[in-house]
Order: C-alpha cells, then sequence, then structure tokens
C-alpha cells in the first residue's frame, strides 16, 4: 500500500484537515485498524478488484467501484478489510464543517456511511468526470472544483464557540471538565452540548474522551513507557477505566489491538495526530 498526501488549494484550507490518495497494487490482503474518527471523511472509489468492506461497529459494508461516498464521525470499533488491488481517496474535513457540506446536523451522520454517487446530478457528473480523468492530478482538480462549490460559504458566528472550545480540548489533552470548558468559550454547558451535536457529531464529553484515547495510542505507538504509565499521563488514573475504552473505541483489549494495529500496513493515525497536537 503506497499512500500520498495531496495539496490542498488555498481556498479549501479551512474546510479540509487533510486529503490523502491510497493505491494497493498488491494481490496480498490487509486490514486498516482504526481509532475513533473526529473527520467527516468523503471516501473516492477510483479502482477496486476486488471486494472492499468495511466493519462499522458491526455492521459489514460493501464499497462499488468508481462511486463517491461519505463517512460521519465516528467512536464505535471499525477497520477496512482489502482484499486486493485498490485506489482510492480519502478528504477529511475539519470538525464542524459537515454541516457546512451536508445543511444538516453533523450527529446525524455518526457512526454511519452514505453513498453519494447518484445522490443528484452534481455528485453524478462528479463520478463521470473522476472516471474519465487520466492522471491524478486531473481527479485531484476535479475534486477541489467540487469541494470550493460545495464548501466555501460563509461560515456561522457561532462555529467560532467551536473552534475555540476544540483548541482548549486539544491543549488540555482531553482533561478538564465540560463546565469549565462552556465558561471559557463564554456559553452555557447546554448550549454547548447542542452545538457540538450540531456541528460536530459528538458531545463535548464525548469528544474530550477521544482526544484522551487517540493521545495515548499515539504515546504508547512512541514507546514512552507502559501501559500505566502512559495511562496516567493521560488522565487514566487505572487499567480498567483504560481497558473499557479500548473496548468502547476499538473494540478489543490494549495488548490485541497494538499487536494488530503496529504490524498494519497503515493506519488512520491522521486522526491521532490531529488530536494529539
Amino acid at each position: 500500500m503506497t499512500e500520498q498526501l495531496l495539496p490542498i488549494s488555498p481556498a479549501l484550507s479551512k474546510y479540509v484537515a487533510n486529503a490523502v490518495y491510497f493505491n494497493h497494487n498488491s494481490n496480498s490482503a490487509f486490514q486498516f485498524q482504526m481509532v475513533p474518527r473526529i473527520f467527516t471523511t468523503l471516501f473516492f472509489v477510483i479502482r477496486k478488484k476486488q471486494d472492499l468492506k468495511i466493519n462499522l461497529g458491526g455492521d459489514i459494508l460493501d464499497f462499488n467501484n468508481n462511486s463517491v461516498y461519505a463517512f460521519g464521525v465516528g467512536n464505535l470499533p471499525a477497520g477496512f478489510d482489502v482484499v486486493n488491488e485498490l485506489e482510492v481517496i480519502l478528504v477529511m474535513l475539519h470538525p464542524g464543517i459537515s454541516r457546512i457540506l451536508f445543511h444538516d446536523d453533523a450527529n446525524i451522520f455518526t457512526n454511519g456511511r452514505f453513498d453519494l454517487t447518484d445522490m443528484d446530478q452534481t455528485n453524478k457528473n462528479l463520478n463521470e468526470k473522476i472516471g474519465y480523468a487520466t492522471s491524478l492530478a486531473s481527479k485531484w482538480q476535479i475534486i477541489q472544483e467540487y469541494l470550493v462549490k460545495k464548501l466555501v460559504v460563509e461560515i456561522p458566528d457561532k462555529f467560532g464557540r467551536i473552534t475555540g472550545a476544540i483548541e482548549i480540548l486539544q491543549k488540555s489533552h482531553g482533561n478538564i471538565s465540560i463546565n469549565s470548558l462552556s465558561e471559557n468559550v463564554f456559553t452555557c454547558r447546554r448550549n454547548l452540548h447542542d452545538l457540538f451535536l450540531q456541528f460536530v457529531g459528538f458531545s463535548p464529553k464525548q469528544y474530550a474522551d477521544i482526544i484522551r484515547f487517540n493521545r495515548f495510542v499515539k504515546l504508547y505507538t512512541q514507546h514512552f513507557g507502559s501501559l500505566s504509565q502512559i495511562g496516567y499521563q493521560c488522565g487514566y488514573h487505572d487499567l480498567s477505566h483504560l481497558n473499557k475504552d479500548f473496548t468502547r473505541f476499538v473494540g478489543t483489549s490494549p495488548s490485541a489491538y497494538f499487536g494488530t494495529a503496529l504490524s498494519a500496513d497503515i493506519n488512520n493515525w491522521c486522526e491521532i495526530d490531529y488530536l494529539a497536537r
């Protein structure tokens, strides 16, 4: 599996967090394990030779060739099974931007996958143009032109409270009370909860839990200490709490997860990097 970061145009930089091209030309199968996901992701299937499946919270979902899908944010265990040759482009939106793209509350799409291919004529035309494009650069240019038309609009004023709260959660590594967080962005706890569901898809508490968990995974993979040492550093005061989060987020124990994840070809570490800054 080869992985290539794609350049994001300045017009899209405040909407798109990351864009990656994946190309798997081998006949060998592998599994793409996932940590909790705070990006709404657009998934462009350019080419697949055989089955491509995702286990999303226990539901096994297939993908069609030459299709476009959207994934909401997710905190259920998930992983891709790649059987054979594959070529995809993933576009990850900054937290809160999905409401601008879909004109609906983000929590409607949480832990879900949606086929956008035939949603409207614009998407049908997009998919056709991508199919006819002969190079990665031209395919990516077509996708960016589509996103500019969909995303580049005036962002609501209340979105500033969301970005401010997310910044505080990141700096505190998720270890801050929701009451203190609300006070820091000059709103009440109830209003902040509603804003997070509308724009992010998680409650502030769920988002904080993901920041803490993903930071633990990042530090542990960098061999900075034992499970208990790093767990305490990340705000886990006992191993039972850490084990519960592993069961909740990745469906297995820490030892089983790291034995698989660290040997996998790729992982969605971009989530960890974003949340652990």
